[in-house]
């Protein structure tokens, strides 16, 4: 499998995302989605904004928002969907007077996704969207895998076949930060199997060499299957920051959906 480069974000395509969706492109990379500017003059104060909260399922990370994989229980659940609007118009409001780079995103992959896209809607409730996703100096993101089923109720009727990831890059170190992708796509079995007596993700020493490794630079977007092994390296002098999207895929003749 190869990583997709595309210079310009006008220059993906539909069969980019197929690709991902169906196992024939590692990841796709846009340089320079948002520009220079954008990120220059939202930097500071992303970095320092006082809606930074820890993660549920590990606090060493911190978000601006609520994630999808947060939700434990319905009073989560219920707290998320109620939340969401709030969340997305908190992103808007960062970036003003700025676009919302989750708001570009949305419009680019409803544009080139021949049967278009939508937010994901549970049980009559939309998602939020544009996560805004802290991994800071010294934190390692292990190798793990993402998937939706693992948080949806139980009683929503499911038909996702694939699910995609879309991170746009904020801040990176200037030491660490790296991405690793392995290219493998292991069952829900076997990933237990792997994680062992870990309470979250996957020891790097059992799994080998990463395929690819990748390096993004603040404003660039990255698209990867992150139901295939991932992970990013320690950061080693300062946070690195993203904007991070899910994309559901039904089938190449049915809308995306979009959460985070």
């Amino acid at each position: 499998m190869t990583v997709i480069r595309r210079t310009r974000a006008r220059e993906l395509v539909h069969e980019d995302i197929l690709a991902l969706a169906e196992g024939d492109a590692l990841a796709v990379h846009v340089p320079h989605f948002i520009p220079d500017e954008v990120v220059k003059a939202v930097r500071e104060e992303v970095l320092h904004h006082p809606d930074k909260g820890g993660l549920s399922q590990d606090t060493a990370f911190q978000r601006i928002g609520f994630a999808y994989s947060e939700i434990s229980d319905e009073e989560s659940r219920d707290r998320y969907h109620r939340e969401a609007r709030d969340n997305i118009q908190r992103m808007r409001d960062l970036f003003a007077p700025y676009a919302l780079p989750s708001d570009t995103f949305r419009a680019l992959v409803e544009e080139v996704w021949d049967a278009g896209a939508q937010l994901l809607t549970v049980a009559g409730r939309k998602a939020f969207i544009g996560i805004c996703r802290f991994q800071d100096k010294g934190v390692d993101l292990n190798p793990h895998t993402d998937a939706l089923e693992r948080n949806l109720p139980e009683s929503a009727a499911h038909d996702l076949v694939a699910q995609l990831s879309a991170n746009i890059y904020l801040n990176i170190p200037q030491t660490g930060g790296e991405l690793e992708l392995w290219g493998t796509e292991p069952g829900e079995d076997a990933y237990n199997e792997l994680k062992g007596e870990r309470v979250w993700g996957l020891e790097r020493d059992r799994l080998g060499p990463p395929q690819q490794v990748i390096r993004p630079e603040p404003g660039d977007l990255l698209l990867l299957n992150p139901r295939r092994i991932h992970a990013v390296r320690p950061s080693g002098d300062e946070p690195r920051v993203t904007l991070g999207h899910f994309l559901g895929y039904h089938g190449a003749d049915r809308p995306l959906t979009l959460w985070s």
